[in-house]
């Protein structure tokens, strides 16, 4: 079928963006070629619009109509009418990068067809098998090192990219580079969580770093889409902890009798109302490796659009690519690195849970710091963040420590690290920001 070829939506977008966005023209025809393009229509407009762009010439809806019209190309690309169509199908500027993903990803699928029916027809006519092989290999090389994986980026490109980060971040509401967490004293210092960045979340067991993780994925997935890896927990007990912080019930109230049926249910059909509109997909496979990951990934871009947070919980539970390599220090050092690998390529945030040594446990002061980051120093180094959890009423329980926590930022490459006070709502597994239990 026609549409298995190409993306009819992403290429119309593209050409869109280029249309009535002049500042992301140079970025994306760093990033694509005429070739890419499926439909001769698409094409022409492509290699119009960049020839313009390389004449300083501008570019907008008259003046690229004008110059189809002056080649003789305007009524064989379906006159001004599809320009028109083309700008006015934009929405939003700003998932250009993802777009060229998804049209290069079909370009690359019809050469890899063409290549494979072509070494075919060879083969048929009685080509040396050898040639066909390394003619094959040769080709599918070439393909595969397209535009798109070009490491040599044009400080122009990088520019415009600066560019346009500054430009969201004084139109958001926010005012950050990233991602809302929902928690405003961490964008302060964080930024949001930014495109490409890994944040390691770490603290001993109860702290409640699943908690955090979870509050964090669910407010942004209001807005976006959010793949959450849960390795320590199946995704119902996910939701009944999703449920219970929403409704302020737990197992000790509905078991005690401190609620009536009535107001129970009403107050779940509530909270499932909320949660049925979150963009949150769980996958609570106990086998978590790298590839399955970037399969969920490409999952949801296919399906959803987008894949705009990634959460894993927790590295240590994560398994190998590689099922000859046992050493657990080897084990989460590869994963770490790859987890980095793989938010640069799909230019995602990845909140990665992770434990934390026991040694700690033998300190007076029991406040975690990098060095007790558990099976390997990777992580240290490939984290951009990394964030701590402490409650100090787990180790000395008082009215004086009840209910509050910090959150440590040990970590930040391009930012502070501060302490930053919460409070912690055990029955709910809740946190908020403040320093003094209500």
């Amino acid at each position: 079928m026609i549409e298995d070829l190409y993306n009819k939506d992403a290429e119309e977008n593209i050409l869109g963006i280029m249309l009535v966005d002049n500042s992301k023209v140079a970025s994306i025809s760093s990033l694509l070629e005429t070739k890419d393009f499926f439909t001769e229509a698409n094409r022409i407009i492509f290699d119009t619009i960049c020839t313009m762009y390389k004449k300083d010439k501008p570019i907008d809806i008259v003046s690229v109509s004008e110059q189809l019209k002056f080649d003789n190309q305007l009524n064989t690309i379906g006159g001004r009418e599809y320009i028109n169509l083309l700008a006015d199908s934009v929405i939003t500027t700003s998932n250009y990068k993802q777009l060229c993903k998804i049209v290069k990803k079909y370009s690359k699928k019809r050469q890899i067809l063409y290549l494979i029916d072509h070494t075919k027809s060879d083969i048929e006519k009685g080509i040396d098998i050898d040639d066909a092989i390394d003619s094959l290999k040769s080709q599918a090389e070439i393909i595969s090192l397209s535009k798109t994986d070009n490491n040599l980026t044009s400080i122009l490109t990088g520019v415009t990219e600066v560019m346009d980060e500054i430009d969201t971040v004084l139109n958001s509401e926010t005012k950050t580079f990233g991602l809302s967490t929902g928690f405003k004293k961490i964008d302060n210092v964080l930024s949001g969580l930014c495109k490409s960045k890994i944040y390691i979340l770490a603290a001993r067991p109860s702290m409640g770093k699943s908690s955090l993780a979870q509050q964090i994925a669910e407010n942004v997935s209001t807005n976006h889409n959010v793949l959450f890896h849960s390795l320590e927990m199946r995704y119902a007990q996910y939701t009944k902890r999703s449920v219970f912080r929403l409704t302020g019930l737990n197992n000790d109230v509905l078991t005690n009798g401190g609620v009536t049926v009535e107001d129970a249910m009403n107050r779940v059909a509530e909270a499932s109302g909320q949660l049925s509109k979150l963009n949150l997909f769980i996958d609570d496979a106990s086998e978590c490796t790298l590839t399955s990951i970037e399969k969920n990934i490409n999952n949801m871009i296919d399906k959803k659009g987008s894949c705009d947070l990634i959460v894993i919980d927790y590295l240590q539970l994560m398994e190998s690519n590689n099922k000859k390599v046992y050493d657990r220090f080897d084990v989460v050092s590869d994963n770490s690195r790859g987890l980095k690998k793989l938010a640069n390529k799909y230019n995602v945030p990845i909140i990665c849970l992770s434990q934390l040594s026991r040694q700690l446990e033998q300190r007076q002061d029991k406040r975690p710091i990098l060095s007790d980051l558990r099976d390997s120093g990777a992580i240290e180094q490939d984290a951009d963040v990394v964030m701590f959890i402490y409650r100090d009423e787990v180790y000395n329980p008082s009215p004086m420590s009840r209910g509050k926590a910090e959150l440590i930022i040990a970590k930040n490459r391009e930012g502070t690290c501060r302490m930053i006070p919460m409070l912690f709502n055990g029955a709910k597994t809740e946190f908020i920001e403040g320093s003094n239990p209500r």
